[in-house]
């Protein structure tokens, strides 16, 4: 076998410290095919071992990638595809920040290992040893039934709906803004530092460990849209449901002007139709001729947020709605978003960059705060995160990949503002939210709001309100990757169709 010991060691090596997983069966197969003699005095033999190399370097490849945590290939190759290209520099970006130098020197020595051993002794034995290792010494996976818990928790979360009760005549009218923001969780804020940010103790009430289910903007927005009603399952997400999950329809029905607007409309990502289609939002507002700020990893122009804002605020003054409702999507923190006038933007640390753009949004979404409290009209805000950036990675993904909605990507800040006359712009006593939640626990919030008797935080936010705000347990998914949490254990079931215990190291 000589240096094919170094794939087997490695992978071992790479299966202990829990970057990538190990098929016991196909390692050991694969291994008795290396080791199968190829007779010296056969017809083409130049020719079969050329083939034979070619076979094993595909096998190793697509074993290897089978073992990691990487979607399926084909998939991965689709999602690259579907992006309309990625930058250069965003690809060096990445590379850089992916190696992990302890590792990677940890993999070369034992490269530097094989090579010494390999003129010396027989390698074979030490490979098949690595791969027997595995059964032996692994801990065994108990995942119990959580394929029922999951199917019971879908069951209860599709009789789950919040309906919204005409309002009482005196109830006071007050426009809803909803910004949604790309790749903001509580792991990024803690990570460079803006987990405490004054910004945030601006809003009356904040979820501390709220699931935005999805890693991807397109679903998240669907699921945002449907808040109405319980958590469905992704494949659920692309067609019609029941006409009661809609939250722009419902607050029409309530003679709510809508709105939509977007920062980024890259063709290649079908927001803007996924969002009209499947959450019956608004087209959204024109920016083409506004200042282009950032570009994206894929050199998408981003537009600058507090001029779109700015805009709506014009065409919502000049409109004779009582009350008006604004979704906005604001991508500017997405990974590999960089100002339009710095081409060497690649050669930043990630987190000096996050933490640049962190502190931008949050001064720009002040200054359009203040533009509200001046109007002397009413508002409530609802800022909630599309999911999170990915920033510091785990053992299982590497930074900016998000394809296993882990906890740390899927658990975002999500707050409420409430502005109008009389409302200081500091609540007194913020109301923290700590239970598990979801978009549900929005929709209870927006239906009580219009129900309340009048326009206020000790009538909006009064304990009974609070208290009723429904509880979502942890369930986050994307279109091959479910997360569970069960307990105090969290559970992934991905491209190798069954249930695996996620090790300490994903899950930090």
């Amino acid at each position: 076998m000589g240096l094919w010991t170094f794939y087997f060691l490695g992978k071992a090596y790479l299966y202990y410290r829990g970057y990538i997983r190990f098929e016991f069966l196909m390692n050991l197969l694969f291994a008795l095919f290396l080791v199968i003699p190829l007779k010296k005095k056969i017809p083409a033999r130049r020719f079969l071992m050329a083939l034979r190399f070619v076979i094993t370097l595909s096998a190793a490849f697509l074993l290897l990638w089978h073992e990691t945590w990487f979607p399926p290939l084909l998939r991965a190759i689709r999602l690259l595809s579907e992006t309309g290209g990625i930058s250069p520099a965003y690809i060096a970006r990445f590379l850089r920040d992916s190696v992990n130098v302890i590792e990677v020197s940890a993999l070369a020595l034992i490269l530097a290992i094989c090579l010494f051993l390999n003129k010396r002794i027989v390698l074979t034995p030490l490979a098949f040893a690595a791969i027997i290792s595995v059964p032996l010494l692994a801990a065994k996976d108990t995942t119990g039934n959580i394929g029922d818990y999951l199917e019971r928790f879908y069951d209860a979360e599709s009789k789950r709906v919040v309906r919204l009760e005409a309002p009482p005549g005196t109830a006071p009218d007050f426009d809803i803004i909803i910004l949604h923001i790309c790749s903001l969780a509580w792991d990024d804020l803690r990570a460079v530092g803006l987990d405490k940010d004054d910004f945030l103790l601006r809003f009356d009430v904040i979820f501390t460990n709220f699931n935005t289910v999805s890693s991807y903007t397109n679903p998240s927005a669907i699921r945002l849209l449907r808040a109405n009603c319980g958590q469905p399952r992704h494949k659920e997400l692309y067609g019609e449901t029941r006409q009661e999950c809609y939250v722009f329809d419902t607050f029409r029905s309530q003679g709510y002007q809508t709105y939509a607007a977007i920062d980024n409309d890259a063709p290649s990502y079908r927001f803007v139709e996924d969002i009209m289609a499947h959450g019956h939002a608004d087209r959204p507002v024109e920016i083409k001729d506004l200042p282009i700020r950032q570009y994206d990893f894929d050199t998408s122009p981003i537009y600058d947020d507090l001029a779109i804002l700015t805009r709506w605020w014009d065409i919502r003054q000049r409109s004779s709605a009582k009350k008006a409702m604004l979704y906005m999507d604001i991508t500017t923190m997405h990974g590999g978003a960089h100002l339009a006038d710095d081409p060497q933007w690649w050669k930043k640390e990630r987190s000096v960059l996050y933490r640049e753009f962190g502190r931008r949004l949050f001064g720009n979404l002040d200054t359009f705060f203040k533009t509200l409290e001046a109007s002397g009209k009413n508002f409530v805000v609802v800022f909630v995160p599309e999911h999170g950036m990915a920033l510091r990675g785990s053992s299982i993904q590497s930074p900016d990949i998000r394809d296993i909605p882990l906890p740390s990507i899927t658990t975002a800040p999500v707050g409420i503002k409430l502005i109008g006359e009389g409302i200081s712009p500091l609540p007194e006593q913020q109301v923290t939210i700590s239970k598990p939640t979801s978009y549900m626990a929005i929709s209870h919030l927006l239906s009580s709001f219009v129900s309340a008797p009048r326009f206020g935080r000790d009538s909006m936010l009064s304990k009974d309100i609070v208290d009723a705000i429904p509880e979502t347990k942890f369930v986050a998914e994307n279109e091959v990757s479910l997360v569970v949490r069960k307990d105090n254990d969290v559970y992934y079931f991905g491209k190798e169709k069954k249930w695996i215990k996620l090790p300490e190291s994903a899950l930090k």
